[in-house]
């Protein structure tokens, strides 16, 4: 017999009794009161679909809301539930939330209804999707987030321009800006399109040339968080955890948002070395070094031509571990002329660390006089403002101890 009190599903519990969801171990998982309210409604309700309309006089009876208060509370219940929660919820987009329990029949409910609701529209379209209806049984991800051909060229376009996430390349993000705009007034419920449009304003912030601050942060936060309360996949989870890890407002960060973010994209697909590669930051940036080490090399295996910030994280995790002589090998190649003159100023630092760490005082020392003139630095503790999202205090100690040791004062 179920019991009211205790609600369970895939793996989890929520404790009416205490107020809480508790996870397999017993441990409880902690919830903002709004979005423990929307979780215990579908609780309630599990393995059928709750609109929005009814989500929103549930959890905020009598008061008027955006829809972006609901998208919070659904970002904030799939944060919680780590790997797990874009398969227990469902978004069936335009209409609501579907909680699904590990029992199969409850599953094929998110199928039934993707499938109906396309049956419906008639004529030829229903046709079509009788005959690949097989399809739809196999990947009924696909089948709900499907996006017209017109819609996936667009999409193809803008993320092509964003792939290199250059600095000098200003003009390709804001040319994805609009396209990706576009896709979005005709799909606003598209999640792969919104997190790729937050990725545009999160450029925005971390090159500082093109003058991104307060307002495109909060925007990229709350577009990527829109697309993971709509399903996203392990590349919003893994943008969420670069923002929250290093976002240049100390209150936009949360490093033990970051860290679960970054695992739930490894969890969902570990065959992506960017999950692996920016599961490592997170390890390296919140004391867990040795983690990230054996994180990072994973990455650095799967990738034959890995991207210049693996061997800056490489960097950062060996140096971290203990190992200067191996993390300036791999910032080495990453140190010119460039370095101190615009958005890569850490590889610069942890540079310099490494070398004087590894005992290679006057090569650190020259390093460190290179950024004078480039970089507004001039001090050990001035440098230890530049490293944002460095939440492990011991680790930051140990390399504002090398530029100590390279001469640097303060």
């Amino acid at each position: 017999m179920d019991d009211p009190h205790r609600i369970r599903f895939g793996g989890f519990v929520l404790n009416r009794v205490r107020g809480c969801l508790e996870d397999r171990t017993g441990c409880e998982r902690f919830l903002r009161p709004k979005s423990y309210r929307a979780l215990e409604v579908l609780c309630e309700r599990r393995g059928r679909l709750v609109s929005k309309d009814d989500l929103v006089r549930e959890v905020w009876p009598d008061v008027f809301v955006s829809d972006d208060s609901l998208a919070h509370c659904v970002a904030d219940i799939r944060r919680v539930l780590g790997p797990d929660g874009a398969k227990l919820l469902r978004t069936v987009p335009r209409r609501g939330y579907m909680l699904l329990d590990s029992e199969p029949n409850l599953a094929s409910l998110v199928q039934r209804t993707s499938k109906l609701r396309m049956v419906r529209a008639g004529g030829l379209a229903a046709g079509l999707l009788l005959v690949a209806g097989s399809l739809w049984w196999a990947t009924p991800r696909i089948a709900i987030e499907a996006a017209p051909d017109v819609t996936v060229s667009t999409m193809q376009q803008a993320e092509s321009l964003l792939e290199a996430r250059d600095w000098r390349r200003r003009e390709d993000n804001e040319r994805a800006r609009r396209l990706l705009e576009q896709v979005v007034a005709e799909d606003p419920e598209n999640p792969r399109a919104l997190a790729s449009l937050g990725l545009t304003y999160w450029l925005e912030v971390q090159h500082l040339a093109w003058g991104g601050g307060r307002r495109e942060m909060e925007r990229a936060l709350e577009l990527v968080e829109r697309s993971l309360a709509l399903g996203g996949s392990d590349r919003s989870h893994r943008l969420l955890a670069e923002m929250r890890l290093l976002a240049p407002f100390r209150e936009l960060r949360s490093p033990v948002d970051a860290l679960a973010s970054a695992r739930a994209a490894a969890a969902i697909d570990p065959g992506d070395a960017d999950n692996m590669a920016v599961l490592a930051q997170a390890l390296a940036l919140t004391g867990r070094s040795k983690d990230a080490v054996g994180m990072i090399e994973q990455a650095l295996r799967m990738s034959p031509s890995p991207p210049d910030w693996y061997r800056q994280v490489a960097g950062l995790s060996y140096l971290l571990a203990g190992e200067p002589a191996r993390a300036a090998e791999k910032l080495g190649p990453l140190y010119g002329a460039g370095t101190f003159a615009n958005a890569r100023w850490w590889p610069g630092w942890l540079f310099a660390a490494s070398l004087a760490h590894a005992g290679r005082i006057d090569e650190a020392a020259g390093v460190v006089k290179a950024a004078q003139g480039r970089r507004p630095e001039y001090s050990v503790s001035a440098v230890a403002q530049s490293f944002d999202g460095f939440a492990d205090e011991t680790g930051l100690a140990l390399v504002l101890d090398g530029l100590r040791l390279a001469g640097m004062p303060g």
